[in-house]
């Protein structure tokens, strides 16, 4: 399983300046410095949870998409040393010590129409959406100063600081701008975005995927917000409860699987994106390789997304 190298425990402030002085003497030394910017037009497509400090005021962090285009290049096959060429990192010994190669910015920001967080009703399917957002940090995100509401807009900088050839970094810009999300519930659904410049093309996108060991799926066009997300609550229960995958936090008891985990935190292989599709939303399903994603009890001899027929089971239909 491909990780982040981890820090060592107790780190102090000493050692952190240090590292800091030692990424800033390498990022001088660089002979190949450039500077080439891309910029790309996104907008936010479903509620967008993401924050800094202040968890109750809404905020598209850089750091947050430099995360996504990270965890992309990993699950895409990325190993250690590459990753850390391009996204920078501390290394043991001062050669191989790289700051990072890219900057990622943003600008012009334009928010959307005002959206209201709903009541959550825990009898219908949107609460495996809804459920978690609305308890996160003890419930001061549940509310409208705290989201990026749909139709919100802004620009992304993807500045590269010094020359690298990765066909793999390419792909993981691509996969993030055509199938991007950033913030809570990411895997459910939220958070999500469409550029563009690059709109999402399930014949350029699952070429990628497959060939990087991803399954994918189209659920076809679910309409608007509301329909898309008790859509995926639905597909997340039925396909739960067909593969007997608990997940009853109130008693305390859950299966480990490529759904993730709540009481053991595990994220979850299986990622729901509504995508643009003309003027409502079309729900697209990937599963990310589980070697790169999941710890070992969570893992599955075959994936669930992409089978024929579909193995992910509404738990609407039928009723």
């Amino acid at each position: 399983m491909v990780a982040f190298e981890k820090r060592p425990k107790g780190r102090d402030r000493k050692s952190r300046r240090r590292d800091s002085r030692l990424l800033q003497k390498h990022a001088q030394s660089r002979k190949d410095a450039i500077m080439k910017t891309d910029t790309y037009s996104l907008t936010v497509l479903t509620p967008c949870f993401c924050s800094g400090a202040n968890q109750a005021i809404a905020e598209i962090r850089p750091s947050a998409i430099r995360g996504q285009l990270r965890w992309w290049f990993r699950a895409l096959g990325g190993d250690r040393f590459a990753e850390r060429e391009i996204f920078g990192g501390i290394a043991r010994q001062e050669a191989d010590i790289r700051s990072s190669a890219i900057i990622i910015r943003v600008s012009d920001i334009t928010p959307g129409p005002p959206w209201q967080p709903p009541r959550v009703d825990q009898n219908n399917p949107s609460s495996y959406v809804w459920f978690f957002a609305s308890r996160s940090a003890d419930g001061i995100r549940w509310k409208s100063e705290a989201v990026l509401s749909p139709g919100t807009c802004f620009k992304l900088h993807v500045i590269r600081r010094r020359a690298f050839a990765s066909s793999l970094f390419e792909k993981a810009l691509a996969c993030f701008l055509a199938l991007g999300s950033v913030g809570l519930r990411a895997t459910r659904g939220l958070g999500a975005m469409s550029c563009k410049e690059h709109p999402f093309r399930m014949d350029t996108v699952e070429p990628i995927l497959r060939n990087s060991g991803f399954a994918i799926e189209d659920q076809g066009a679910t309409g608007n917000l509301d329909a898309t997300v008790k859509k995926i609550g639905a597909l997340v229960k039925g396909t739960r409860k067909d593969k007997g995958w608990r997940n009853d936090l109130k008693h305390g008891e859950e299966t480990p699987s490529p759904m993730g985990t709540s009481i053991t935190r595990q994220t979850s292989a299986i990622y729901f994106r509504p995508v643009e599709d003309g003027g409502g939303l079309r729900l697209i399903v990937f599963e990310a390789p589980h070697d790169r994603i999941l710890d070992e009890s969570s893992r599955k001899p075959s994936k669930t997304v992409g089978q024929r027929p579909s193995q992910l089971v509404d738990a609407n239909v039928g009723k």
